[in-house]
C-alpha cells in the first residue's frame, strides 16, 4: 500500500510507528524505500493467491447416499450448509511438531448411521494422538465436540451435515515432511475409505505460549472423572491458555501467604505453607506449575499470584488486624502492605518465578479519582517491590502513569480493545518497556471480533493474535472463559482459540521474536495482509489457512520468501467507481445521479451482503435511528458533496466494496457543507491508511477532501470512519459524503 498526500502526524511516532506496523516504509513522509520489492524487515515477501477449492470442497469419495465433504474448521458449520460443487479427494491438513492440527468431516445431508474409524499413522511415532469428536448444534451453529472412539457411530439427521473432528497432535520427533492414514465409514452396509494426508513441517512449536492470556477459568471445574489437577491443567497448557490461578488450589493471596494462622510467624514472614500436603500446599503447587517441576518441565509462561478484593476495592479493608481506611491506606496499614509485598517479592525472586508472576492491582479504573488511585497504588507497590510485576485492567492512560503526585506505569496494561489508545500506548512501550493485553467484553459489536458469541464464524477467536501483532500486543484477557467449555469439555471457540494461539507462534517462530515497536518487523505484511487492523480483518477462513501453510513452508526453509495473502475478487472488475453515501431514498435525488461527469452510485446504511457486494459492519447498522442520513442544500457545493451518512452515536463503522485487485486512486470527502464541527473530530482510513487522522471541520473549510494511492490485494477496499476521538477523548462524529475509486498504472 502506497499513500500521497497528507501526512499523519501517527507517522511521528517513535520515528515510524504507525508506518511500520504495516510494512509501509515507503510512505510519504514516512521512511525512505529500500528498493527491494515487498520488503519489509529486510525480508522479501511474494504473493499468495487464495484457491477457494483448497480447502473447502466436495469429496470425490461421496456416494449417491452418503454426501462427504470438508472445510476449515474455522469455518463454523451452520444447519443449513451444504456441499460446495468443486471436488477433491481425501483430507489435507499440516501441522509442526507439538501442534496440534483438526480437519473437519461433514457427513450428509443423509439419513441412517455412519460408523467412523481412522487408524494411527505409521510412521508419526508412538507418542501422536489422533482423536475424532462429534459436533453438536447450539442455536443453528455447531459449538460442542463430543469424544467420538475410533468405530464409534454418528447418527445422521437426515435434513443437515454433521461434522466430525479428526484432531491430530504431531509429537516431537516426528518425522518432517507427508505422512497418510485412513479413514473408514460404514454407511448402509458399504465401506467408504477416505485418504488422510498429513504434512509435517520441518520446525517444532515452543512448548510455552508467546500469547499471554489471563483467562478466569475453574480449574477444578475441568478435572475429568477420575482424572486429576493435573488432567485439568495439561488440558489448559496443551490449549495455550492461561488460567488466573495457575497453582490452584492454593495461591500467593495474603490470607494464604501472610496473614495464615499456621504461619510460625504470622504477618512477619511469608508463609508457602510447608505444613500442607504438596497438593495444597503453594510452595509445592507454584514451583510445579510456574516452573513446571515433577510436571511438563515448562509450566505456565505467565501466573497472576494475587488480585484485587472485587472490581470496587483494590486491597482488604483489613490486613492483619489494621484498618486500611479509605482506599490510599493508613500509615500503619500501608507498612505492613509493604511488607507483605516486599517479602512475596523476594520469595519470588530466590524461587526462580519472579519473571513470570504478577499483582493484578485494580480493576477498570471508572473515573479521575480512580486513575489517580490506580497511580498512588502503583507507586507504592513500586516502592515496597521495585521488581514485582504489576498488571491493571485499563488502556495505558497519561491519567495513570503521569499523575503529578504519583505518576507511574503499570508492566502490564489489559485494554478493552474498543478503548485502546495505540499512541500512548506505543509510547509507554517504547520508551517504559510496558506490555499491552487486549480483553473483550459480551456487548463488543461489529465490526471488532467478539469470540465470546456463538453465532458468529470462528475466525472471531482465530484472529485475535493476527489482529494484536500488528499493534504490538501481547495478550488477551477474558473475565469469564468457562463459558468456551462444555462441562470438562473444550467447545469448537475453545479449539479456535488455540488455533489461533498455535499462529500466533508461527508468527514469532518465523520473526525471531515478539514484534517491537518502531521497529519494522519481517512479519508485519503478512499479518497485515489478514488483519490490517482493529476493525478491518479478513472473514474468511480459507484465506487464513492459506497463509498459515505458506507461512509453515517459510519458516522450514521450503519457502524463500515471506507470505503475503492476495484474495481476488470477481465481484467487480477493475475500473472507475464513484459512491454517494446518502438516503438511497432521498436528497439528492437525481436518478442517476451525475456529478462532474462522474455516475454515482447510492449507498446508504445496508449492511454487507454478497448480493450488492458492498455494504458496512457496525454496532448499530440497521439502526435507524442512530445510522443516519443528511443533506445539505448549500451554494457553493455539488450534490456528492451534499449528501452524508453519519452514526449519532459516533461510532466506527466499517465499509467494505468488493473490487478487483490493483492499484487504485481512492479519494475521500468527510464534512457537511451547512458547519463545522470543532468539537468533532473526523476519522477515516482507507485499506489501512489514515486519511483524515482526529481532524476537526470549521465553518470557513467544513469539508475534508483528500485522495490517496492503495495497492488492493484482498479483493474488498475497506473505508473505516468515525469512533473515538484520542483529541476530543469521547466518541466524535463523522460525516461521510462520497467515494472516488479510480485505477491507476
Amino acid at each position: 500500500m502506497l499513500i500521497r498526500g497528507n501526512n499523519r502526524r501517527n507517522c511521528l511516532l517513535a520515528g515510524l510507528m504507525f508506518c511500520l506496523m504495516f510494512g509501509l516504509a515507503s510512505l510519504s513522509g514516512c521512511g525512505d524505500d529500500d528498493g527491494d520489492n515487498g520488503n519489509t524487515g529486510n525480508v522479501n515477501t511474494t504473493p499468495v493467491t487464495l484457491d477457494p477449492t483448497e480447502f473447502t470442497y466436495r469429496l470425490s469419495e461421496s456416494t449417491a447416499d452418503l454426501t462427504l465433504w470438508t472445510t476449515p474448521c474455522t469455518h463454523k458449520v451452520v444447519t443449513n450448509e451444504r456441499a460446495p460443487a468443486d471436488e477433491r479427494s481425501g483430507l489435507n491438513l499440516s501441522a509442526a511438531r507439538n501442534e496440534f492440527e483438526p480437519v473437519q468431516l461433514m457427513l450428509g445431508p443423509a439419513s441412517g448411521s455412519v460408523t467412523v474409524e481412522v487408524d494411527p499413522f505409521p510412521n508419526l511415532g508412538s507418542d501422536q494422538r489422533v482423536s475424532l469428536a462429534e459436533a453438536g448444534f447450539e442455536s443453528g451453529w455447531a459449538e460442542t465436540l463430543n469424544p467420538l472412539a475410533s468405530g464409534g457411530t454418528v447418527a445422521l439427521l437426515g435434513d443437515r451435515s454433521i461434522p466430525v473432528w479428526l484432531t491430530v497432535y504431531v509429537p516431537p520427533g516426528a518425522p518432517a515432511g507427508d505422512h497418510s492414514t485412513t479413514l473408514r465409514l460404514t454407511h448402509s452396509g458399504s465401506t467408504i475409505t477416505v485418504g488422510v494426508n498429513l504434512y509435517v513441517f520441518d520446525f517444532d512449536l515452543p512448548p510455552a505460549a508467546h500469547f499471554s492470556t489471563q483467562l478466569n477459568v475453574s480449574v477444578g471445574g475441568l478435572v475429568p472423572d477420575g482424572g486429576s489437577v493435573d488432567d485439568a491443567k495439561t488440558l489448559l497448557w496443551e490449549h495455550r491458555f492461561t488460567p488466573k490461578s495457575v497453582p490452584w488450589p492454593s495461591g500467593f493471596n495474603w490470607g494464604i501467604t501472610w496473614e495464615n494462622s499456621n504461619s510460625t510467624d504470622t504477618c512477619e514472614v511469608l508463609w508457602d505453607e510447608p505444613d500442607e500436603p504438596d497438593q495444597y500446599s503453594i510452595g509445592w503447587l507454584a514451583r510445579r506449575y510456574m516452573l513446571g517441576e515433577g510436571w511438563n518441565g515448562v509450566g505456565f509462561p505467565t501466573s497472576m499470584i494475587f488480585q484485587f478484593v472485587d472490581n470496587s476495592t483494590p486491597r482488604p479493608a483489613s490486613f492483619c488486624g489494621l484498618s486500611r481506611g479509605d482506599h490510599y491506606g493508613a500509615a500503619d496499614y500501608n507498612t505492613e502492605w509493604s511488607q507483605f509485598l516486599g517479602a512475596l517479592e523476594t520469595y519470588l525472586q530466590d524461587n526462580g518465578m519472579l519473571d513470570k508472576a504478577y499483582y493484578y492491582v485494580q480493576n477498570e479504573p471508572q473515573d479521575d479519582e480512580d486513575h489517580r488511585l490506580a497511580a498512588y497504588l502503583c507507586d507504592l507497590t513500586r516502592a515496597a517491590a521495585p521488581n514485582l510485576r504489576i498488571a491493571v485492567s485499563e488502556e495505558p492512560k497519561p491519567e495513570i502513569a503521569e499523575d503529578p503526585d504519583y505518576g507511574c506505569g503499570y508492566d502490564i496494561w489489559i485494554a478493552h480493545i474498543r478503548a485502546y489508545q495505540q499512541e500512548y500506548a506505543w509510547e509507554r512501550q517504547a520508551d517504559h518497556g510496558e506490555e499491552v493485553w487486549f480483553y473483550s467484553l459480551d456487548h463488543d459489536p461489529d465490526p471488532y471480533f467478539n469470540p465470546t458469541r456463538v453465532d458468529v464464524q470462528g475466525m472471531h477467536q482465530r484472529i485475535i493474535p493476527w489482529v494484536s501483532w500488528g499493534y504490538r500486543v501481547r495478550g488477551w484477557a477474558y473475565y469469564d472463559f468457562g463459558r468456551f467449555f462444555d462441562g470438562t469439555r473444550p467447545t469448537i471457540r475453545a479449539e479456535l482459540f488455540r488455533e489461533g494461539f498455535e499462529d500466533y507462534e508461527y508468527l514469532w517462530l518465523a520473526n525471531g521474536a515478539h514484534p517491537q515497536v518502531g521497529v519494522s518487523e519481517p512479519l508485519d505484511q503478512t499479518a497485515a495482509s489478514v488483519a490490517s487492523s482493529l476493525t478491518s480483518w479478513t472473514k474468511n477462513a480459507d484465506a487464513l489457512m492459506t497463509l498459515r501453510h505458506e507461512l509453515g513452508l517459510y519458516i522450514e526453509g521450503t519457502r524463500p520468501d515471506l507470505p503475503v495473502l492476495e484474495i481476488q475478487s470477481s465481484a467487480r472488475p477493475r475500473g472507475e467507481y464513484y459512491l454517494s453515501f446518502q438516503d438511497p431514498a432521498g436528497s439528492p435525488t437525481a436518478d442517476p445521479l451525475v456529478v462532474d461527469s462522474k455516475t454515482y452510485i447510492k449507498v446508504g446504511w445496508q449492511a454487507y451482503n454478497d448480493d450488492d457486494n458492498f455494504g458496512w459492519y457496525g454496532e448499530y447498522v440497521g439502526n435507524s435511528g442512530i445510522t443516519v442520513y443528511g443533506y445539505d442544500d448549500v451554494a457553493g457545493y455539488n450534490e456528492a458533496q451534499k449528501g452524508y451518512v453519519y452514526d449519532d452515536y459516533g461510532r466506527d463503522n466499517l465499509f467494505e466494496f468488493a473490487l478487483e485487485n490493483g492499484r487504485y486512486d481512492v479519494t475521500i470527502c468527510v464534512g457537511r457543507p451547512s458547519r463545522g464541527y470543532p468539537g468533532d473530530p473526523h476519522n477515516a482510513t482507507v485499506e489501512s491508511i489514515v486519511v483524515v487522522d482526529d481532524e476537526v471541520t470549521t465553518d470557513t473549510a467544513p469539508i475534508i477532501e483528500r485522495t490517496v494511492t492503495v495497492d488492493l490485494t484482498d479483493g474488498s477496499l475497506s473505508i473505516e470512519m468515525g469512533g473515538y476521538s484520542e483529541s476530543a477523548s469521547t466518541w466524535a462524529y463523522t460525516f461521510l459524503s462520497y467515494i472516488d475509486i479510480v485505477p491507476v498504472d
